[in-house]
């Protein structure tokens, strides 16, 4: 069985990467704070539902208008949450995933050349 080229190694290093930097963007919203406002600007017309996100780690605040009914808002992790963090997902923090899963990529693809080496070594 021959190993595979260097530049294929690479490649499926930085999808590994790729998916775990969404995979942290991800829980970064999931895990956040959640705030339901009831936006009435004026006492005399219909208000709006927003839901607040903030982020776990980045501070960032996303408003979201869902259109379907909330209940309150609990700490457990429920569908609205995940739907909503779905939404945002790249909202404000794409060159975040860019750098991330080319970091991650790389540095999975330097442990992974290295035991290979290792490996064909013995």
């Amino acid at each position: 069985m021959k190993p595979a080229s260097t530049s294929l190694n690479y490649i499926r290093s930085l999808a590994i990467g790729v998916l775990l930097s969404m995979l942290f963007s991800y829980a970064v919203h999931v895990f956040g704070t959640w705030e339901i406002e009831n936006y009435r600007p004026d006492p005399e017309t219909t208000g709006t539902l927003l839901l607040h996100n903030k982020c776990a780690v980045f501070g960032n605040t996303h408003t979201l208008r869902p259109n379907t009914e909330i209940s309150t808002m609990n700490k457990d992790i429920d569908g609205i949450k995940l739907a909503g963090s779905f939404m945002n997902f790249f909202d404000g923090h794409i060159i975040l995933m860019l750098i991330l899963s080319i970091t991650m990529g790389s540095t999975i693809f330097f442990f992974r050349n290295r035991t290979q080496k290792k490996a064909i070594e013995l």
